[in-house]
């Protein structure tokens, strides 16, 4: 058989419609990376790309990879870096033909200025040019909002199965599985997609609670494909809520080998049970005064209290300076606590220009969208520690990636210690405190800005687990944000019966 022509892209971008739109500069940070280049940074990493990699070593196809973009949460992507990847993976894939095949990494909930369906864009434009015969197949993050688009452009869907994600790898690695049947000519996949009325289902696809939600849904996916081997794949998305989107929420994607009214059903079986476990919310918020006096309350012990901030967490696009949260903590301080982080690039130049032991007196954090989480906090904060920034993740999140604070430092006040950046960053690593010094198993308690990715890494340190919400912009409240384009009615923004109604639920 002649060798095989994959193209192998990824592009992975999930955008908050409510904060400000992210500039090229934004991914050039994290990485973009291209052609050549591309293999010796992600071959050693458990990423989606490190997985198409190593099935194309194994496989012996021949790849082509143009463009890898890592997964970097904001605002939503600025019209230049959009037109700047948008263009790359079209003229990657006309520079390859011809392909036998498409592997393409998306997140599944990019939005653009000027383009609600970022991802559709991306995967349509490669559909373009391979043409119809062409297999596609798609890995999504599973907070994703799946559009028409995305599902017609490809012939297979396949996301993450756990939350937090450890599982970029294996889910790279099944859809190439699922790539060389069909260009084997083994399958002929298409994608069958359900959606649900709501912004958000299956508990956000969170897998630590064993009895959960998601784990019931996976659970019932995984039958659906013993029971029928047309299943190909029961792919299953949460939804992003933070995305203003006409096709945000839950979704179920069945890739079936043919076009039979069965595989319709299995997917409207998943959304109907999404809407079912609708309330069931395995992690219950409490503001900020309940999480502070719910953390006094929790007895002495081995092991930090790791307390979660949803309303400015950078993995959901939050700005990653809000100062809520920090300012309760210093109003009423635990000596030796770790706040990681605050975003402040002045504060992060202040503090390298004056150096370890210096005291300054800054206005820290909060100027972003100080109507969100809170404006500065004037106090002296004393250097403890200067960084790059640069850390490598141990995992089990994307172990061997590369990530960057940019210039960084550890300020002390109140005695209590923050780690202050010049980039927001997601707080789901032990690398992210050990490049400051700091142990984590060490602080009495470690404040992040993270929603549920820390919980990979932190869960097994800590000796108890509180989440709040501060009211920043990746804040779960979402009456509290204004809508303008998902489609209505729609839950929690409208009843439940008039929502029920629409679906036919009753």
């Amino acid at each position: 058989m002649p060798e095989r022509r994959v193209l192998a892209a990824m592009i992975l971008h999930e955008a908050n419609s409510f904060a400000a739109p992210a500039p090229l500069a934004h991914f050039e940070r994290q990485g973009v990376v291209r052609g050549d280049a591309i293999a010796p940074r992600f071959g050693p990493t458990r990423t989606e790309m490190g997985g198409f990699l190593a099935a194309g070593t194994e496989q012996g196809w021949s790849l082509a990879t143009p463009i890898a973009v890592p997964c970097s949460p904001a605002g939503p992507m600025g019209a230049e870096a959009f037109a700047a990847f948008r263009d790359a993976l079209a003229e990657g894939a006309r520079a390859a033909m011809p392909l036998d095949g498409v592997l393409l990494a998306l997140h599944g909930a990019c939005v653009a200025e000027g383009e609600d369906d970022a991802d559709g864009v991306f995967a349509q434009a490669v559909r373009d040019i391979v043409g119809p015969e062409v297999p596609i197949v798609v890995t999504l993050d599973p907070h994703s909002n799946v559009s028409d688009r995305l599902a017609n452009a490809a012939n297979a869907i396949t996301a993450y199965r756990t939350h937090p994600h450890i599982d970029h790898f294996e889910t790279a690695t099944r859809a190439a599985a699922i790539l060389r049947r069909a260009m084997d000519g083994e399958i002929r996949p298409r994608v069958h997609l359900a959606r649900s009325f709501q912004m958000r289902g299956f508990d956000s696809t969170r897998t630590t609670p064993p009895d959960g939600p998601a784990r019931r849904a996976q659970a019932i996916a995984r039958g659906m494909e013993a029971a029928d081997p047309a299943v190909i794949e029961v792919s299953l998305q949460s939804g992003f809520v933070l995305a203003d989107v006409p096709h945000v929420g839950p979704s179920a994607a069945i890739t079936a080998d043919g076009d039979e009214p069965r595989f319709a059903a299995l997917g409207a079986q998943l959304v109907r049970f999404a809407w079912d476990e609708r309330d069931n919310d395995t992690v219950k918020l409490l503001d900020v005064p309940a999480a502070m006096a719910a953390i006094r309350a929790i007895p002495a012990g081995p092991g930090p209290i790791v307390l979660s901030d949803f309303g400015d967490a950078p993995g959901g696009g939050g700005y990653g300076d809000a100062t809520n949260l920090l300012r309760a903590l210093l109003d009423d301080p635990i000596p030796g606590a770790v706040f990681a982080s605050i975003a402040d690039p002045a504060a992060a130049a202040a503090a390298h220009a004056a150096g370890v032991g210096a005291t300054l007196r800054l206005a820290l954090g909060g100027h972003v969208a100080p109507q969100h989480g809170g404006g500065p906090i004037e106090a002296a904060f004393r250097v403890l520690r200067l960084s790059d920034g640069v850390f490598v993740h141990e995992g089990p999140y994307t172990p061997g990636q590369t990530g960057q604070f940019g210039r960084s430092a550890v300020l002390e006040c109140q005695g209590v210690r923050i780690i202050v950046s010049t980039w927001q960053r997601n707080i789901l690593d032990l690398q992210q405190l050990r490049i400051f010094g700091i142990d984590p198993a060490e602080p009495p308690l470690i404040a992040i800005k993270c929603m549920d990715a820390f919980r990979a890494a932190f869960a097994p340190i800590a000796r108890t687990i509180v989440t709040c919400e501060s009211g920043g912009v990746s804040s779960r409240v979402h009456t509290s944000l204004t809508w303008s384009k998902v489609r209505r009615p729609i839950w929690p923004l409208d009843p439940d019966a008039v929502v029920a109604q629409a679906a036919g639920y009753t």
